[in-house]
């Protein structure tokens, strides 16, 4: 489906081959692969700990460990309980058949996110607007491309994104309820771009849009949430019994309560809230539309990442989509580059060191802090864009004359 999509695509921007970004691309996840796959030889109980002190841990070869390393296959959700939504839970599942064991898995799963890598870079090259090299070029990819499933999400994110920008509301709105349903992230779309394509008549685009993004979820996840409602919600109430975890607040010690539920919302929902009025004014007055649904869904995406409870390594990879989404300023691309390399090793060295006070005092928290102010000062800049995208938009036209066209 995502190869087709990706052929499918029109050339709207730049040459019709992205040759230099996809190559780079190709050579950081061909060194983070021969990084990554050693881990293979050491499957079991002790691997965690032996990936955490060589730095190549990865989640998909620690959690195929703990499921199909004797052989069996036990049914996502029937009968394995997977703390991922439904569509992550696939792909841990479908590679499991893959001959090699835990090589196999891990080979399988490494070429189908970089094929997704691909598309993303194919949705974004061909977006008018976006920088796809902040995605391509990251050193990033080497450490996070195979510690999750992270790309599969990023890479229907670029799709909708670009789908909404050609008009196809429905396609759009399809590719974010797979995305929501793969990871929660891609949902940062959906508010600028329901207030965008309200913002004015005709209605049929919004609709096609909900329609499409509601039918989508529901038929993902209906299945599975009526057959095994206790394994299915499992991903809801696992992290939402979960406290500040490698994250400012937890650098600051913010304990779990109120305030922490507070500290970690509330920059998303304003975010989320600023985005959907900047978008929905832009498109009112026929201005910069599109662009402005898309600073909108980075400005979500980096304030969720840089302040949420939680923060795990490869979230870096969103925050780069985001600048790619954005065509954010170089100058920013590199410092963040930078933290995004220095996390992984400080984040596993850590756990190597079994959470040693000195390291995780003076290291590991103080690191949290400069990756947050880093990320931060992205999302001061994407706040401001969007801001001139939206106070710059055209007056409406006047009774009688023509209709600016919709995002």
């Amino acid at each position: 489906m995502l190869a087709s999509l990706a052929l499918s695509l029109p050339s709207t921007a730049g040459p019709a081959r992205p040759r230099w970004p996809l190559a780079l691309a190709a050579l950081w996840l061909a060194i983070g692969y021969l990084n990554v796959a050693r881990g293979t030889a050491h499957t079991g109980a002790d691997y965690r700990i032996w990936a955490f002190e060589h730095h190549c841990y990865s989640d998909i070869i620690a959690m195929h460990g703990d499921r199909y390393l004797g052989g069996g296959r036990p049914l996502p959700y029937l009968e394995d309980r997977i703390e991922y939504p439904v569509l992550l839970g696939l792909a841990l599942y479908l590679p499991s058949f893959a001959p090699g064991g835990a090589l196999g898995h891990f080979t399988a799963t490494y070429l189908f996110l970089a094929l997704c890598l691909a598309v993303a870079l194919l949705a974004l090259w061909r977006t008018r607007g976006t920088a796809p090299w902040w995605l391509a070029a990251t050193p990033a990819l080497v450490y996070y491309a195979g510690l999750n499933w992270d790309l599969l999400p990023i890479a229907l994110l670029a799709l909708s994104a670009w789908a909404l920008e050609r008009e196809r509301a429905g396609a759009s709105g399809a590719l974010a309820g797979l995305g929501i349903s793969a990871k929660l992230f891609p949902g940062t779309l959906v508010p600028p771009a329901l207030a965008a394509l309200g913002a004015r008549p005709p209605r049929r685009p919004l609709l096609a849009f909900a329609g499409a993004l509601g039918a989508v979820i529901l038929a993902v996840n209906l299945p599975l949430a009526l057959a095994a409602p206790d394994a299915w919600s499992w991903f809801f109430r696992f992290n939402a019994t979960r406290g500040a975890e490698n994250s400012i607040w937890d650098a600051l010690q913010v304990e779990r309560g109120p305030l922490l539920a507070l500290l970690s919302t509330g920059p998303l929902l304003l975010a989320t809230a600023l985005a959907g009025a900047a978008a929905f004014r832009a498109a009112r007055a026929g201005g910069e539309a599109a662009r402005a649904v898309r600073l909108g869904t980075a400005l979500a995406l980096v304030t969720w990442i840089a302040t949420n409870k939680i923060w795990s390594p490869q979230y870096a990879l969103y925050g780069f989509l985001a600048g790619a989404l954005a065509a954010a300023p170089a100058g920013f691309f590199f410092p963040l580059a930078a933290v995004s390399v220095a996390d992984f090793h400080v984040a596993f060295e850590v756990r190597a060191r079994r959470w040693e006070p000195w390291f995780r005092d003076h290291v590991f928290h103080r690191d949290a802090v400069v990756r947050t102010f880093l990320w931060l000062l992205l999302a001061l800049w994407l706040g401001r864009e969007l801001w001139r995208v939206a106070r710059a938009a055209p007056r409406a036209p006047t009774p009688g004359g023509a209709a600016p066209a919709r995002p």
